[in-house]
């Protein structure tokens, strides 16, 4: 008698059932097991690859490259004043360095490098900082600020653009900066390395005004006693230091500079040079900055800055002036008095601001045939005094916010410009001060050159008499004829 293996159909069915999962399960471990082999294979063939690579990495561990200290790096000096470093893609030229941990800075502290690149969009670089306490230095990622506007012309790669380089590091309170040098890659050869500048006063306060002065080019023109008048009245409205830039000067002007410098100490004089391959020799160079007028702006901007960075703690307000133009203020004695009483106007109505700026208005020659010696007051003001003795300018100002000069402040602004400030730690507010309050008063032969279609109607035709000058002439008569005479630039 045979019996069957499945009594019923049923069984039969779940045989079969079993028999399916059971082969499903086997090939699930089969390809977990080929999957991992896979997977382990493929980790000894890239171990076994890559073997030579390790062993180059441990050695290098080993071997770290040799950083180069502040004391054994060969600078690539250019034209005495600067430092060149080539990148692979730019050639850098760096003028100073400067430590900025104003409180806008928020954690960060950051130096600050004022440079000129050929370049519109400068590759990345970075900064190592050495700390004047500590054997070490610490490395970081360099940023920049355009400190120029497209608008403005010459934007485009191999003119030399100005920049701000910025070097951010986490504030520390007890370490200070010391050297800072920059470069493209590491373990390459560094070629420069500028001393960080970081000027405080002793005292820790700090003093109202300082004036800036941008390189001074006067190889032929002797405007010696002019420049005494322009410096006693500045002291007179309360300036206490004033920095001059200097390419070249007649001797005269030189000899005035230097007494003020060595005996009074109200004057800082700083020699300058341009960048790369601009000509530095004094005829070609004049030559070229008559010609090049946005080359020549460029490079300007290089001492304004400078010479705010090295100020942002020892003064609250910086100003920009040439030595044809002084903001006069029309209801007080001097900047001090006027100044508080803005600071305090616009603290009542809440608003901040980052620098006060004059309107410009014009005191050109020849606007008064009789205008050699003026009677005033029973005083007789002296031919040689040239602001004293031009009393008549324009009935017209120039429009809002051209040709003005500005009272930068110190703690707010990142970059300057001749007339305002280009960038700062937030958006830019500029507060133009009322003309009944202020005015610049330029002193000049005749109108700038954009104007010149203009000048006759708008500013020589139409003009009236300004005496406000003369509240302060009696002691700038004084002061001015005192040293002109000690000088001997008066018999």
């Amino acid at each position: 008698m045979v019996y069957p293996i499945f009594k019923t159909r049923n069984e039969f069915r779940n045989s079969r059932k079993n028999l399916l999962i059971f082969f499903f399960r086997l090939l699930s471990i089969i390809a977990f097991i080929l999957t991992w082999s896979y997977f382990i294979f493929l980790c000894l063939l890239h171990f076994k690859t890559n073997n030579n690579s390790l062993q180059n990495l441990s050695k290098q561990q080993e071997q770290p490259c040799r950083i180069q200290s502040p004391g054994s790096i060969k600078i690539d000096y250019n034209n005495i004043y600067w430092q060149r470093f080539q990148s692979s893609n730019g050639t850098f030229f760096f003028y100073n360095a400067f430590y900025d941990d104003r409180i806008l800075n928020g954690a960060l502290s950051t130096i600050r490098i004022l440079s000129m690149i050929d370049r519109i969009s400068p590759i990345k670089i970075y900064c190592r900082i050495w700390f004047s306490n500590i054997s070490n230095s610490i490395i970081t990622l360099a940023d920049y600020h355009y400190i120029w506007s497209q608008q403005w012309g010459n934007y485009e790669d191999k003119i030399l653009q100005p920049f701000l380089i910025n070097c951010p590091f986490p504030r520390q309170k007890h370490l200070k900066p010391y050297f800072v040098s920059l470069f493209e890659k590491n373990c390459t050869e560094i070629t420069n390395n500028l001393q960080i500048i970081n000027n405080r006063p002793l005292n820790k306060n700090k003093q109202s005004f300082a004036v800036c002065v941008k390189g001074l080019e006067f190889l032929h023109d002797d405007l010696s006693i002019r420049l005494i008048e322009w410096i006693e009245l500045l002291n007179i409205l309360g300036v206490k230091k004033m920095f001059f830039y200097e390419f070249d000067i007649h001797p005269n002007m030189s000899k005035v500079l230097q007494y003020y410098q060595n005996e009074t100490k109200l004057v800082h004089v700083q020699k300058l040079s341009l960048p790369g391959s601009q000509p530095n020799l004094p005829l070609e160079r004049k030559k070229y900055l008559q010609q090049k007028i946005i080359h020549r702006r460029q490079n300007e901007i290089i001492p304004y800055n400078d010479c705010y960075y090295k100020n942002i703690y020892l003064y609250d307000y910086i100003v920009l002036l040439d030595i044809d133009e002084i903001i006069i203020p029309l209801q007080h004695l001097n900047w001090l008095d006027m100044i508080y009483d803005l600071e305090k106007y616009f603290s009542n109505i809440n608003q901040s601001y980052d620098a006060l700026s004059a309107r410009h208005i014009y005191f050109l020659d020849n606007l008064d045939e009789n205008n050699n010696t003026i009677q005033s007051n029973l005083s007789i003001v002296p031919s040689y005094l040239h602001m004293l003795t031009h009393i008549y300018r324009s009935s017209n100002y120039t429009k809002t916010g051209s040709y003005v000069k500005s009272f930068f402040h110190t703690e707010r602004i990142l970059a300057v410009h001749n007339h305002y400030p280009l960038i700062c730690f937030s958006k830019c507010q500029t507060r133009e001060m009322n003309v009944t309050l202020a005015h610049l008063q330029h002193y000049r032969k005749d109108c700038v050159y954009l104007l010149q279609k203009s000048c006759q109607n708008d500013h020589r035709l139409n003009r009236i008499r300004d005496t406000n000058i003369w509240r302060f002439k009696n002691s700038l008569i004084q002061r001015t004829s005192l040293l002109s005479r000690k000088l001997n630039f008066l018999l």
